[in-house]
């Protein structure tokens, strides 16, 4: 810049100056990346020693809430997890039990790195039915009806044999209910049912457990594949019971209030018909329930 003073002109160095300024700011910038790299590096190094520290093979298991499984077991479902154990999240590593391990309804993870310790809190899924599953006309495979367990929200947790082949199985599944469905695909272990039918028939035995307690007891067999004409089977009581979809909890008591004052009524009047008529008891309406397909007397 020049400027005009006592009639000479003179020359300013403000150009240097800034020059000098810039030059500055680039070393201090610099400096910071220096500096923030050999954080970064420190940081990783202790991050390495944690994880060499917290090795697999120096982790202790610590286990809660399993019954259907042992520690080893789950120990073992875990397998190579537990090398990322420190790396992965609990969260993760609790979906990783779950999807490994059809039985865990939820896993709470807690890692204790210092004492080389992981904890797992495990929460079960309690087996509440059978579900029978028959082939569609459809299915170019052919097999046989096929059996599995599910808990109360329809989570499929093992396919079963229900047969006479393995008597231990069978006694320990004989007397719970078991829900007909028809698919021209099986169900796979560890993930929900997505059948209609099986949702209905699991609706309408919480609800029987919940308001009717001694005619639950008594369900062998739910068929919901027509929500209109649902069909279930009791014990000691030879006839089929229907239901709808619209009026279970109306149905299912007057279904019990029915069976407590006229059920032996009932079975003698079975008795007294010829083997040809097939009686039925309906109870798909909200104030009434019928007793139907018995021949009429002469």
């Amino acid at each position: 810049m020049r400027r005009k003073r006592d009639g000479y002109i003179r020359q300013t160095s403000m150009p240097a100056q800034r020059l000098g300024q810039r030059a500055n700011n680039k070393i201090y910038l610099f400096r910071r990346v220096i500096f923030i790299a050999a954080i970064v590096l420190t940081l990783s190094f202790i991050g390495k020693i944690v994880l060499s520290f917290f090795g697999a093979e120096y982790v202790s298991l610590e286990l809660s809430g399993n019954i259907h499984y042992t520690d080893v077991q789950i120990y073992d479902a875990l397998g190579k997890q537990l090398q990322n154990i420190v790396t992965d999240s609990e969260e993760q590593t609790s979906i990783y039990l779950k999807q490994h391990l059809s039985y865990i309804k939820d896993a709470h993870v807690t890692k204790h790195v210092m004492k080389r310790m992981l904890t797992i809190e495990i929460t079960e899924r309690e087996p509440f039915v059978l579900v029978r599953v028959d082939p569609t006309a459809n299915v170019s495979v052919n097999w046989n009806s096929s059996f599995f367990l599910v808990d109360s929200e329809g989570h499929v947790l093992k396919h079963i044999d229900k047969g006479n082949a393995n008597p231990e199985i069978s006694e320990q599944f004989r007397k719970m209910v078991v829900l007909s469905a028809v698919s021209d695909a099986l169900p796979k272990v560890g993930t929900a049912v997505g059948m209609s039918e099986v949702a209905l028939g699991l609706e309408i035995l919480k609800t029987a457990l919940l308001q009717e307690q001694d005619l639950a007891t008594q369900i062998e067999n739910i068929d919901a594949s027509n929500s209109e004409k649902i069909k279930l089977q009791l014990d000691a009581f030879p006839v089929p019971v229907w239901l709808a979809a619209d009026a279970i909890e109306s149905g299912l008591h007057h279904i019990a209030l029915f069976l407590k004052q006229h059920k032996i009524q009932v079975l003698q009047l079975i008795r007294e018909n010829s083997s040809e008529t097939q009686p039925y008891l309906d109870a798909r309406f909200q104030d009434t329930i019928y007793l139907g397909g018995l021949a009429e007397s002469e």
